[in-house]
């Protein structure tokens, strides 16, 4: 009897870390901001392959795979805000980008960020604000930093508008001008925000 008891037990614990589980899914950036995702639906969050990254545009993200049910693969591809997985939060880059995939929240605050696509449409880069009204539509390759602002906007993240966010901050902002950054200079540019979001 106590070995049955042993193995049933330690059957459990496999299932519990080798099979699919049932993850997290934030349906808005409010669910999000509150840590209460509301939805579970059974999906693997796969990791793209190099090749494919070669294919298509130059960022590892991840791709949602073997949905439970099918009918809910469109949903978690093209409508869902992120999803919670081993602890870490992945936004839907569709729905701010037109790009399927799935990016890593690096940094959560007052400001949120996070590496991903840039949007390759004239209609989703005029709103995440890499070109402006009246300029021509960019041709775009590889990744780039993105900020989430308090109220869920997605903003493409470049030392110009960075300046602007944290405008308030004369400190940080002359720190910022004597670092001479570019849009390239990712992490730099994210360091200034944690150090902003511990003034929040």
């Amino acid at each position: 009897m106590k070995k049955t008891t042993i193995l049933f037990f330690c059957l459990i614990l496999t299932i519990q870390l080798f099979g699919q589980d049932s993850e997290h899914v934030f349906k808005s950036f409010t669910e999000f901001k509150e840590m209460s995702p509301s939805q579970k639906f059974d999906f693997q969050l796969k990791h793209r392959t190099m090749g494919n990254v070669f294919m298509t545009g130059g960022i590892t993200n991840h791709r949602i795979k073997k949905v439970k049910p099918s009918t809910a693969a469109e949903y978690l591809t093209k409508e869902a805000w992120g999803v919670l997985v081993n602890g870490s939060v992945f936004i839907n880059s569709y729905p701010y980008s037109k790009l399927i995939g799935y990016n890593k929240i690096l940094g959560v605050g007052y400001y949120c960020y996070f590496i991903g696509e840039p949007a390759r449409l004239k209609e989703e880069q005029l709103e995440l604000g890499i070109i402006k009204e009246g300029e021509p539509q960019k041709g775009v390759c590889c990744k780039t930093s993105y900020v989430i602002l308090p109220d869920g906007v997605v903003k493409w993240l470049n030392p110009v508008y960075l300046k602007e966010l944290i405008s308030d901050n004369s400190e940080l902002t002359a720190e910022l001008e004597s670092k001479k950054l570019t849009p390239d200079s990712v992490y730099e540019m994210f360091e200034i925000i944690d150090k902003y979001n511990e003034t929040k």
